[in-house]
């Protein structure tokens, strides 16, 4: 025989975990309202009604016990069923008691219990009918003063307890819509962002693979009619746009590697100021803009190699492409972290968007205006490497205009504070 599936028609209408504490809160109120009017009831003179109050105490106790453990309905919802017959049985079964408390168990059951629960508490409630209609004639009815304020007082726990599963019931479906909802938004985002990746992606790979093919080819059928400077141009060419598809590739690969964890690093001892002007060197080859390298000299840091050169032309292609014609490679000491700062004379970046460029695939532009290269993946793989390495990267504005990248790596046991004035400039013009 098979367990009830948990989800479909045999799941509870709510959840009890998002009404528990709510939900006992109650209960405890009830309990103690009940072992109070109990207590009178008893004082005026019913005999009787001392098992009632044990009843409401009862209630008490494992209300307050439940306010945040439990994951299942059935187990108080029982216990109220016997506190309600002991209360009927010790009061001389009071109609007036015996409706509201019928209807604020099936509403529970309804409510908080799958089905085949549901039913068996059912089964059991009604199972309490045959001894209180037996036992209760037996006994005199209570005082009819007292009596009339322990119904009057029960009943009115009764409707509250209808009432606070009826109005968490009503909030948890609305809460569950509210998630479904978002649920739903988040599933439409992904697939936009899965959608405008692919489109990204098959653009950035199309562009150097048709021009490697195309050198390649003509090369191939013309090779012995250019001179050597045609020749060294077109390899030249190919050797950039093969390493423009060797980070595109390299970007895309990390990404699952960073959020896995599994990402091997390999700290080492590394002269910043050379491999940032190194790397500056390569990303602006294109003589696009005129950067400059003002790190001082014996600057050592520890880090990842490959990761701290993937974190700088990642930042230098962003300067490179919505930093204007001006990029300054800059830092400073800080305790035992060296900041490095990439900052260029561009038209900055949007207050509202300076949170968004930290996301996988965020561009200025989108969709079929897109005019930026690239996949959106450069400034949020930097920031991961750099956290990944012990350090962070954030964003800050330029006075009076641009933009500020800053970067913490490592400092290394080797590093000293070097020469100020040594400055390395690449004055890369167009003609």
């Amino acid at each position: 025989m098979t367990a009830e599936p948990a989800s479909g028609r045999f799941q509870a209408p709510i959840s009890y975990v998002d009404v528990r504490r709510s939900y006992n809160t109650f209960r405890a109120v009830g309990g103690v309202l009940i072992a109070l009017l109990a207590f009178v009831m008893w004082a005026r003179g019913a005999g009787p009604a001392p098992l009632a109050a044990a009843g409401g105490g009862a209630i008490l106790l494992d209300a307050s016990t439940r306010l945040n453990r439990g994951s299942s309905a059935l187990p108080l919802l029982v216990l109220d069923v016997t506190v309600i017959g002991l209360v009927l049985v010790s009061t001389g079964h009071a109609p007036v008691l015996a409706g509201p408390g019928f209807v604020y168990i099936l509403t529970g059951a309804m409510l908080l219990l799958p089905l085949r629960h549901a039913l068996w508490l059912v089964v059991y409630t009604v199972g309490w009918a045959l001894p209180i209609a037996w036992w209760s004639p037996l006994l005199d009815a209570p005082a009819a003063s007292g009596g009339a304020m322990f119904e009057i007082g029960v009943v009115v726990v009764f409707t509250g307890l209808i009432a606070e599963l009826l109005y968490s019931a009503g909030r948890a479906l609305f809460d569950a819509s509210e998630r479904h909802r978002h649920a739903l938004d988040s599933e439409r985002r992904a697939v936009q962002i899965k959608d405008e990746f692919v489109s990204m992606v098959s653009h950035e790979l199309r562009t150097p693979l048709t021009s490697i093919a195309g050198f390649t080819d003509t090369l191939r059928e013309t090779w012995a009619g250019l001179d050597d400077n045609e020749v060294e141009e077109f390899l030249h060419i190919m050797r950039r746009e093969t390493s423009h598809l060797a980070n595109l590739v390299e970007d895309i690969l990390v990404i699952p590697r960073l959020e896995a964890g599994r990402l091997k690093l390999e700290p080492i001892e590394i002269d910043l100021r050379r491999h940032s002007f190194e790397t500056a060197e390569i990303v602006f080859q294109d003589g696009t803009a005129d950067f400059s390298v003002a790190i001082p000299g014996g600057v050592i840091v520890e880090a990842d190699e490959v990761r701290l050169k993937q974190i700088l032309r990642n930042l230098l292609e962003n300067a490179r492409k919505y930093g204007g014609d001006q990029v300054l490679v800059e830092g400073e000491a800080r305790g035992d972290m060296y900041q490095l700062i990439v900052s260029d004379n561009g038209p900055g970046i949007a207050e509202t968007d300076r949170d968004r460029i930290f996301d996988h695939f965020e561009q200025g532009s989108k969709g079929d205006a897109r005019s930026d290269s690239g996949v959106g993946l450069g400034l949020p793989i930097a920031r991961k490497l750099a956290r990944a390495m012990g350090g962070d990267l954030w964003f800050e504005p330029r006075f009076p205009t641009g933009s500020r990248f800053c970067v913490t790596v490592k400092l290394g046991r080797l590093a000293h504070t070097g020469h100020p004035e040594d400055e390395d400039v690449g004055a890369a013009t167009t003609a």
